[in-house]
């Protein structure tokens, strides 16, 4: 039996309303559009089976635009086409036939296949999205690209598109013409476009896309198949074995698809054919360098290339591939131009009449110039996301790169605006400190202003005074307006305040939804109890209890203000994480993984699905998919904490992680500026100019980076992402080149350790394995704190008599290197 059925629409034997794969319960689940809510009748709107051309005479006159939409037998097209749907043992295919009824030769500049997935939210409930709906992820990679249909609940099976037969994936084409509405419910369907010439010229503005834009020429007479095949897969780990299996080269690359700064990339590729070229485009961009092993190849950055590049393998069968790549400096030296952009450009210094001054504000780089008075009145009042958004990076940025000028700008923020104009002294938040007086959408009127039952806007303002409490804690005047107890309250009352000011009796009742940057309480409430502050603990405990107690109650619970969200999975894992929901835990980290592609691609890997940020916070004001949004190092949270505690020997996981949680130093631009996200529409293809929520994003990466170094066993190779290794004898030594240096995650085998250096950076850390002993060295060209704190796992002890403080063992101030001891027998 096929392992795909599929269904016609109304008898047309080209177009499907159904195209089903079996599930986990053996089970049909049907991939197309059969189970969604809204009308997609007639010929507004395209099927999967519909085709879009664009053909012209060579006389290079205008292109003629044609699809099958909107008349399904192309009457007036020169080229005729005829569409076949078949199932097959392993599948099913599509294959179109184009051929030219004229007695010249014709131009074809545009071909393209309809890709219409059910992703339509619109009228569901939560789980009725999570059950029915997937998402669709590309990898616009020529012959060897594909599609990826995920299930937003994670589970198979998972849908693989790909080339059987002359179909090169050359461009992701949105489909602007069909008239189901885009919005929060919906981002829009794509076309597989084979080529996309005519779109370049007439509808791109000749901006540069992911390939060359390319045509066809057919002569008199002259007929051409194109086929796609239609596969069921597992899910998504299983797809560069099944494309191997399908006969189609699948690439690998570690640590990833951005080079930053020094970092030397591997690229594996695995092919029954044989490899004759690899190039890249532009040519000053990387330098490529054959390894000894068969297909592996180690790429560099030349001199200082900034920007996406192409890199195209060739085939001796015929078949051409590429790999886009981004090119960047070192993580370290864009998180400092990052700040420094802030501290020169974002900082508020004079008088506002709305109670701004001395905070950090978000930035249009395409007009250079502050965005103080938005009519969107939430991106400039220094709440909600994008308000908040810049003084919860500069903050981040300072737990682990301290600066005593932008602390000191902090403390201002802190008590000239944060504490008393923002935050009233009951700790319940403004929506926002700018309002207007006007009729527009979004924009606000003084009282609307004034409203705090938006939960959303507390964790960012917590996580501030948490940061603070930390920096107060651990370093002698560097923050001098408050004690260190001070802020810790903040903290705990900021948190508190949620449930009197956003809870049931509160409008939209938010509190009951996972929150972002949501994983910063439980760092609170870590620090709680290490400060033995054995009443606010427990408090805080029961309040995130009864949280966890609405979520663990529900299929899905992911909701969110938007009807569907990829922001509260972050929050809901970690109290499931904290309370021992592993089902709860486990499901969570699928439904992120589902719509967090490990694609051969710099943006598309590791991009958690965002598509309506810039409509609701952005310049351009557009529905697209969006790369490098807080919602990828938001939900690499999750992603990296199930890895190192709960499923360590899982690669993929780690990598997929690993890519989410950095994703987002690419929209850091040469002079430091943040973006929100890239906008991947072909029209844009360009970082959104405002900053907006980029601190959101920055709170992600910071959370989590680090070295991460694996090896699946003693006699394994290592895999480091993050950092560099080297061995020696009995010596492993990693050396981190994340932008902070404070963590370390190492798996070999069935042995785990984690050290994070609360204060110091580590320059390196030697793992002798004969002796188990680890040595630290640290970086002390910073500011040095009252003590060097490091915490560890279980299995490490200090070689020396150190004591266990807060959590962490304590060494002087003074001291070059801090040796443990790893206990192995604890390890395993």
């Amino acid at each position: 039996m096929s392992e795909i059925k599929l269904k016609k629409l109304n008898e047309n034997k080209n177009l499907l309303v159904s195209l089903m794969a079996q599930d986990t319960n053996d089970d049909w689940f049907d991939f197309a559009t059969s189970k969604i809510k809204i009308d997609r009748s007639g010929s507004d709107y395209y099927q999967l089976g519909d085709v879009e051309l664009a053909v012209r005479k060579l006389d290079g006159s205008c292109w003629d635009y044609f699809n099958t939409k909107d008349d399904q037998d192309l009457v007036a097209s020169p080229v005729e086409v005829s569409r076949k749907w078949k199932t097959t043992d392993d599948g099913a295919e599509f294959q179109v036939s184009l051929t030219n009824i004229l007695d010249q030769p014709v131009e074809v500049g545009g071909l393209g296949f309809a890709m219409i997935f059910n992703q339509i939210f619109t009228d569901n409930t939560l789980d009725e999205s999570h059950n029915n709906s997937s998402f669709i992820d590309p990898y616009i990679g020529l012959d060897a690209g594909y599609l990826q249909v995920a299930r937003l609940n994670g589970a198979k099976p998972t849908l693989l598109v790909t080339n059987k037969e002359n179909a090169q994936f050359e461009a992701y084409k949105p489909l602007n013409d069909d008239k189901t509405k885009k919005d929060v419910h919906f981002e829009g369907f794509y076309e597989w476009t084979v080529y996309s010439k005519a779109y370049f010229e007439d509808q791109w503005d000749h901006k540069q896309q992911w390939n060359n834009a390319t045509s066809l020429t057919l002569n008199a007479g002259e007929s051409k198949n194109f086929t796609l095949a239609f596969t069921a897969v597992e899910n998504q780990r299983n797809i560069p074995a099944k494309l191997v299996e399908l006969g189609i080269p699948s690439v690998d690359s570690t640590p990833g698809y951005v080079i930053h700064g020094k970092e030397e990339i591997t690229l594996k590729v695995t092919s029954e054919s044989q490899i004759t070229q690899v190039s890249v485009t532009p040519g000053d961009a990387i330098e490529i360098k054959n390894t000894n092993e068969p297909n592996e190849f180690k790429l560099t950055r030349i001199a200082d290339f900034f920007g996406s590049t192409a890199v195209t393998v060739e085939y001796a069968n015929g078949l051409k591939q590429t790999i886009n790549y981004y090119v960047t400096e070192s993580a370290k030296e864009l998180v400092s131009r990052l700040a420094n952009f802030h501290n020169q450009k974002q900082w508020v210094e004079g008088s506002d009449k709305f109670g701004r001054r001395h905070s950090f504000i978000t930035y249009d780089k395409e007009a250079d110039r502050q965005v103080v008075d938005e009519y969107r009145s939430f991106i400039s009042g220094d709440s909600d996301e994008t308000g908040a958004g810049p003084n919860l990076l500069m903050a981040m940025k300072n737990l682990y790169m301290p600066d005593k000028e932008q602390i000191h700008k902090l403390e201002q923020y802190v008590d000239d605006v944060l504490w008393g104009t923002l935050q009233a002294p009951d700790y319940s938040i403004r929506a926002s400190l700018y309002y207007e007086n006007n009729d527009f959408v979004y924009s606000w009127d003084k009282s609307r202003s004034e409203e705090t039952w938006r939960a959303y806007n507390y964790p960012h303002q917590a996580a501030i005074y948490w940061v603070m409490y930390r920096l107060a804690r651990n370093y002698d005047d560097l923050v001098n307006n408050h004690d260190w107890q001070w802020y810790l309250n903040q903290s705990y009352q900021t948190v508190m305040a949620m449930h009197r000011f956003c809870g049931k009796d509160a409008f939209l009742y938010l509190e009951q939804y996972g929150l972002m940057v949501g994983s910063v309480h439980r760092w609170i409430l870590d620090d709680l109890q290490a400060e033995g502050w054995k009443d606010q603990a427990d408090k805080f405990v029961k309040y995130m209890c009864e949280r966890y107690n609405i979520w663990s109650s529900l299929q899905y619970p992911y909701g969110s203000e938007m009807p569907w969200d990829s922001t509260g999975q972050e929050e809901v894992y970690m109290w499931c994480d904290y309370f021992q929901d592993d089902d709860k835990a486990k499901q969570t980290v699928n439904a992120i993984l589902a719509y967090t592609p490990a694609i051969p691609h710099w943006g598309y890997n590791g991009d958690s699905r965002r598509y309506f940020d810039s409509f609701v916070y952005g310049k351009r004001v557009k529905i697209t998919r969006e790369f490098g949004h807080y919602g990828s190092s938001l939900n690499a949270i999750p992603i990296l904490n199930d890895y190192k505690y709960h499923d360590s020997d899982n690669l993929y996981n780690l990598k997929a992680g690993y890519a989410a949680s950095s994703s987002i130093l690419s929209s850091i631009d040469q002079e430091g500026f943040g973006s929100m996200a890239f906008l991947t529409d072909p029209e844009y293809m360009e970082f959104e100019p405002y900053t907006s929520d980029f601190g959101q994003a920055f709170y992600g990466y910071v959370h989590d980076a680090g070295q991460y170094a694996f090896k699946a066993n003693a006699e394994g190779e290592w895999t480091s992402l993050g950092g560099n290794i080297n061995v020696s004898d009995d010596v492993t030594t990693f050396t981190p080149t994340d932008a902070f240096g404070h963590k370390l995650f190492v798996h070999n085998g069935n042995t785990d350790f984690e050290i994070n250096s609360e204060v110091l950076p580590m320059s390196s850390i030697e793992f002798d394995s004969e002796t188990n002993v680890i040595k630290i060295k640290f970086d002390r060209s910073g500011i040095l704190p009252k003590n060097i704190r490091i915490n560890v796992t279980d299995n490490l002890v200090p070689v020396s008599d150190n004591k266990l403080i807060r959590g962490s063992y304590e060494f002087d101030q003074g001291s070059l290197i801090a040796e443990f001891k790893l206990n192995k027998k604890n390890a395993e």
